[in-house]
């Protein structure tokens, strides 16, 4: 039988500095090492956060900023990181107010849990701070040189990490805007890694709203994300926001304190701001939004090495908006395919068939003996004939592609001996044989709708033994002309179909009349100009 491993022993009694955090970086649990190298006790250290345990120090905050960085990215990652030397100012034990420097080289790992989430945190510390003592006196025998001699190989350190800090964010935005994610998530993404390598506590990505009077807030990354995530700021009555400035100008503005600017924007008191930058995302001309980084007063200013570490990421996120862009065109225009193809579809079969339908329940009204039975089917095709006209309307908003639009003239004979099969009338039909090419699809589609509503009329009013069809194209207008022999309309009638022809000649500076036919009958006669092409000749009730 294996030994039982006692893992609580093992980990107070390693000699690798370590404590476990919780996701929200409190102190879980210290060894004996780390307790050693911070100076604190357990007790002091158990159930407090580690930015309460281990304050900033004003005058020098880059260790802390760094170390809630590298927490901060190991939660939303899931994955280790390395940190570079730190140098962490460290007030010292049972000297109140007394501050020393302590050099560590940390490392901090996720414990995931089952479901994948960040559960618990390992914070491994090394404590060089006396190798570099050490260090600097063999180097350097003088104290004066030897504290120099620690900050340059500090300051050297610090620029190697964040130029590698800067590359490995590179290298993550471009994953991410190769993988195609959604706009959001990649400039989350490049918010967070400039809040990060900037030292800054709050990065925001300004863009124009969708009626371009303001900016508002696509993502912000660091405290006050839920004030900074409602920004909206007018971009006509300027209070004097950099970002609003920057967008104007397109040129990068900092700001060493903006408390001012805070108060004037009507942000909350308990929200402080000092030191700010603003950086344009694309070029003059074409400013698709802005990026700013905000830190806590008290803090370092920003200088203007920051600009030139900001521009790069400010050229991604205008990259990521303009994907962003194109992507929402491309669905847009998937959404529009989609919509032409059914409305081809529905007019090439559904109207037909509704149409089809009408004509043989109109054909079937002649044998039914019972008025309430008739009453009923007369209703029916009164149905039918208002759903083809609202599937008409339908269908003139949504307008396909030429490449599938059938022929108009086939179309126009199709509906017609449709009505002829299923009432029975004979029909004479004479089509202008530059019909296709001459109408533009909306023009097509309403010369359908009126025809198909005359002949139905016919088929189911008139009585009619024949019927005539006349398309032709005149120098100055088009006409169309529908002719029965049958009974006639009533005087006075007032029907929806009558007034949709009607309406529909209007519409395109038309006129729709109707008349008797000598000798018994109808003639329906609907003309419309070419569109911008009116002629002195038009609105004549012209015999083919």
């Amino acid at each position: 039988m294996e030994p039982r491993i006692d893992y609580e022993a093992v980990f107070l009694a390693s000699p690798s500095p370590t404590a476990v955090l919780s996701p929200g970086f409190v102190f879980l649990a210290v060894n004996d090492a780390y307790l050693k190298v911070a100076g604190r006790s357990r007790e002091e250290l158990i159930g407090r956060e580690v930015f309460e345990a281990f304050p900033d120090n004003p005058e020098d905050p880059q260790g802390a900023r760094a170390l809630r960085a590298s927490l901060e990215r190991v939660v939303a990652t899931g994955q280790r990181h390395t940190m570079a030397l730190v140098r962490y100012s460290v007030e010292v034990a049972d000297r109140p107010g007394v501050i020393e420097h302590r050099y560590w080289s940390p490392l901090n790992a996720p414990v995931l849990g089952e479901d994948g989430s960040v559960r618990l945190i390992l914070h491994r510390v090394e404590e060089v701070t006396g190798f570099l003592a050490e260090l600097g006196r063999t180097a350097v025998p003088d104290r004066a040189e030897l504290a120099a001699a620690q900050a340059e190989i500090y300051a050297r350190n610090r620029e190697l990490a964040q130029a590698n800090e800067r590359l490995s964010a590179a290298a993550d935005i471009r994953t991410a805007l190769l993988a195609d994610l959604p706009a959001g998530e990649v400039l989350h993404l490049i918010a967070t890694r400039a809040r990060e390598i900037v030292g800054a506590d709050s990065a925001v990505v300004l863009v124009p709203d969708a009626a371009g009077g303001s900016l508002v807030t696509a993502t912000v990354s660091g405290a006050y994300a839920e004030v900074f995530g409602d920004l909206r700021l007018s971009l006509t009555d300027d209070p004097g926001s950099l970002s609003v400035r920057v967008f104007r100008t397109g040129r990068s503005v900092m700001s060493a304190d903006s408390t001012e600017i805070a108060r004037r924007l009507g942000l909350p008191p308990e929200v402080s701001v000092g030191a700010a930058l603003a950086v344009p995302l694309g070029h003059a001309g074409q400013i698709l939004g802005v990026l700013a980084v905000v830190r806590h007063p008290g803090h370092e200013t920003i200088d203007s090495t920051a600009v030139h570490v900001l521009e790069p990421f400010a050229a991604q996120a205008s990259i990521a908006l303009e994907l962003g862009r194109r992507r929402a065109e491309a669905e847009q225009l998937l959404l529009v395919e989609e919509r032409e193809r059914i409305a081809t579809d529905l007019a090439a079969d559904v109207i037909n068939r509704l149409f089809g339908l009408g004509m043989e329940l109109t054909a079937v009204l002649k044998i039914i003996q019972r008025e309430a039975v008739a009453r009923r089917v007369r209703h029916i095709v009164k149905e039918l004939d208002d759903t083809i006209r609202q599937a008409q309307a339908a269908v003139m908003t949504i307008q396909p592609p030429e490449p599938q639009r059938r022929s108009l003239r086939l179309r126009i004979q199709e509906l017609v001996d449709t009505a002829a099969e299923s009432v029975g009338f004979g029909t004479t039909t004479r089509l202008d044989t530059h019909l296709d090419s001459a109408l533009d699809e909306e023009t097509a589609d309403h010369l359908l709708a009126v025809l198909r509503e005359a002949v139905s009329n016919v088929a189911r009013h008139a009585g009619a033994r024949q019927v005539a069809v006349t398309v032709d194209l005149r120098p100055d207008h088009l006409l169309a002309r529908v002719e029965d022999d049958g009974t006639g309309i009533p005087e006075g009638a007032h029907g929806s179909g009558l007034a949709d022809m009607t309406a529909r000649a209007k519409r395109l500076g038309g006129t729709c009349t109707i008349t008797p036919r000598p000798g018994g009958g109808t003639v329906l006669v609907w003309q419309i100009p070419y569109p911008g092409r009116p002629g002195p000749g038009f609105g004549q009730d012209t015999r083919a």
